[in-house]
């Protein structure tokens, strides 16, 4: 028996067995969303504010791994701006 990873079946590249696409895709759209410059914004007292929602359902795995990457580019950008103000 070896341990090398079987090819994928025809058809199925990169995605998973129950049809659904890998969770890397949602992670980069979510990163990619927050550098998006069509981000809605709010002012709330005096103060802009981004909104931005996740195009999948609540509670779902895909919704999280979409936040997930949101929240990597805030904080990557957050981290850039803070060195910039040094």
């Amino acid at each position: 028996m070896t341990t090398e990873a079987l090819p994928p079946r025809k058809g199925t590249q990169g995605r998973r067995d129950n049809g659904m696409p890998p969770l890397r895709l949602q992670y980069e759209a979510g990163y990619s969303a927050f550098n998006n410059t069509k981000q809605w914004t709010k002012q709330i007292d005096g103060a802009t504010v981004l909104v931005t929602t996740y195009p999948y359902k609540l509670d779902t795995m895909q919704a999280k791994e979409w936040q997930r990457g949101y929240n990597t580019a805030y904080f990557e950008n957050l981290e850039k701006l803070n060195v910039a103000r040094r």
